[in-house]
């Protein structure tokens, strides 16, 4: 597991350090500490990288980057629409309400999309690489992501099937599918966002491919600030002209009221907004340089 972490390191910094590293950990017994070191490590490396990456590098790092601030932002603004999923009544107190619901549903159909854009010339890439060389673990890692939504799906439609012979009344088995549902779901974005992380790096991309992903992840970035902004615009009409449903519990044991929980929400997605933007504003810049 701690080589696997590796991976989460730049590409110039494993180039250089990489079997090094590796070697040491052979070495090195098991501990949390160590894991939490390599982490630390980590995230030291891409704040202040060895040197300016290759504009392929920096490519794909930021279809890398952005797939995965979505995958997270995907998780908030779920919890966003389950927050809000019953309170229709609100988008009639202020007709700004209703305009910022409809500006994030709109934004998110554009960032499906553009998403889906985005994967195609490297799913393409990569199918084509995979038949011309027919590498086992190649053909695994692009299994992994359809398995993983599979198990996610399958863990929600079982979820959906206890609450339902139960009358939505959850109990023990519907707590213990609860978190069976999270699990997979986490297990899920992670596979979604480190198989074609490691595709990347194992097959050669056309510049094509890039000069059509890049900018389509780039507009996914930009849906999610539009999003993030929709949202806030959101809290600020629940808080101004609807009190009492801000004021409503919300969540597993209601533990927080509607108000704090879109909050909470909005701040990781101003936060991962705000990385994606950055990640995106670079790969376009790569292109020139490709």
């Amino acid at each position: 597991m701690r080589k696997r972490l590796l991976s989460l390191y730049p590409e110039p910094w494993r180039e250089r350090y990489g079997e090094e590293m590796a070697a040491l950990l052979d070495e090195t017994p098991p501990s949390i500490a160590a894991i939490l070191d390599l982490l630390r490590g980590a995230l030291s490396a891409h704040l202040r990288p060895l040197a300016p990456a290759a504009p392929a590098t920096r490519a794909r790092g930021t279809i890398a980057h952005v797939l995965g601030c979505f995958i997270v932002f995907c998780v908030a603004g779920s919890g966003f629409a389950k927050t809000t999923e019953n309170d229709d009544d609100t988008e009639h107190v202020h007709r700004l309400l209703g305009i910022s619901h409809s500006f994030i549903l709109v934004a998110a159909v554009i960032a499906a999309g553009a998403l889906a854009l985005a994967a195609a010339p490297l799913a393409i890439a990569s199918l084509a690489h995979a038949r011309r060389t027919r590498e086992p673990n190649l053909m695994r890692l692009i299994a992994t992501p359809p398995a993983a939504i599979g198990m996610f799906a399958g863990s929600v439609g079982l979820l959906v099937l206890w609450l339902n012979a139960h009358h939505h009344r959850a109990g023990a088995g519907g707590w213990l599918l609860l978190g069976l549902c999270a699990l997979c779901a986490a297990a899920g974005g992670f596979a979604c966002w480190a198989a074609p992380r490691a595709i990347m790096r194992r097959i050669d991309i056309p510049r094509s491919a890039f000069a059509m992903s890049v900018p389509a992840m780039a507009l996914v970035a930009l849906c999610m600030a539009v999003i993030a902004l929709a949202t806030a615009v959101f809290l600020v009409g629940i808080i101004a002209d609807a009190p009492h449903v801000g004021a409503a519990g919300n969540g597993p044991g209601q533990l927080v009221d509607v108000t704090a929980s879109i909050a909470i929400q909005l701040a990781v997605m101003l936060a991962l907004s705000a990385v994606a933007a950055c990640s995106a504003a670079r790969g376009l810049r790569s292109l020139r340089a490709l």
